[in-house]
């Protein structure tokens, strides 16, 4: 447990994170920030983890800002303090709120989202963080900070460019609206819909763990760099990252495996 807002599990190669706050749908308080800043250190330190895969407790994903964090607001007052904050970096690019969206694409191994309930706002943000993201049919999503009058700010319209048209980011973040499951697909936000996301993210988990850890990771930032380069830079990465790992323990024990038809023995 992290600051009682987070479980964490480590089993078989697998980090399982799940955020504890489900008597208020797991929504963003100062302490679940600091209780993922703080997960990330511990699955940064465990060189056994391969995927994390992230959900939420109590039938909910997470339904993003705490609205007590806009009780300030409501009594009349700007924090001016916290909010020239913002422009500081405080986590690399990032500032802490940013990061705790953003941390997840720096995370070095793959990671999985498993969607249940809602992902709105700052929630939805955190789901856009993870590599892939497995919905249940009846959950629900929404850019939603323009309903609360502030603009998105979490990182997403950095990862969200990627992923989805434009003109499907502006009607979303312009009106706020809930979207389904189905739509989420549809739009690119969600890979795809399971009866049950947890178990096909534990399911698509152990496919990964089988890899060559080096090899996954390797493509995991391969493919994360790649946003932002040249052709010819990403080209020069791929034979950098690849002349690594030819003829390495990892990749050899990976060769040995598939022939030899057992599971692999990775050294971490």
């Amino acid at each position: 447990m992290i600051n009682d807002r987070i479980h964490l599990d480590v089993n078989d190669h697998i980090a399982h994170v799940r955020f504890a706050r489900p008597e208020k749908m797991n929504a963003l308080d100062d302490k679940m920030f600091q209780a993922i800043h703080s997960l990330n250190d511990k699955l940064r330190e465990d060189a056994s983890i391969r995927v994390v895969v992230v959900a939420g407790e109590g039938g909910n994903f997470c339904a993003g800002l705490d609205k007590s964090n806009f009780a300030n607001m409501l009594s009349g007052g700007r924090d001016d303090s916290v909010v020239s904050d913002l422009s500081t970096r405080t986590k690399g690019i990032t500032n802490d709120p940013q990061y705790a969206a953003w941390m997840w694409r720096e995370l070095p191994m793959p990671v999985i989202a498993a969607v249940e309930g809602v992902a709105l706002g700052g929630g939805l943000q955190i789901a856009l963080g993870a590599d892939m993201r497995f919905a249940a049919p009846s959950s629900q999503y929404s850019i939603m900070e323009l309903k609360w009058g502030i603009i998105p700010d979490m990182s997403s319209t950095q990862i969200m460019r990627h992923m989805i048209r434009d003109d499907v980011i502006r009607e979303l973040t312009y009106t706020a609206r809930v979207f389904d499951a189905v739509q989420a697909q549809e739009w690119g936000f969600v890979t795809s819909i399971h009866e049950n996301p947890l178990e096909h993210a534990m399911s698509v988990a152990k496919e990964i763990v089988v890899r060559n850890p080096e090899a996954v990771r390797a493509a995991k930032y391969l493919i994360d760099q790649s946003y932002y380069q040249s052709a010819a830079d990403g080209l020069l990465m791929e034979s950098e990252l690849q002349e690594k790992i030819m003829g390495s323990k990892n990749q050899i024990e990976a060769v040995m495996s598939v022939m030899q038809k057992r599971a692999p023995n990775y050294k971490d």
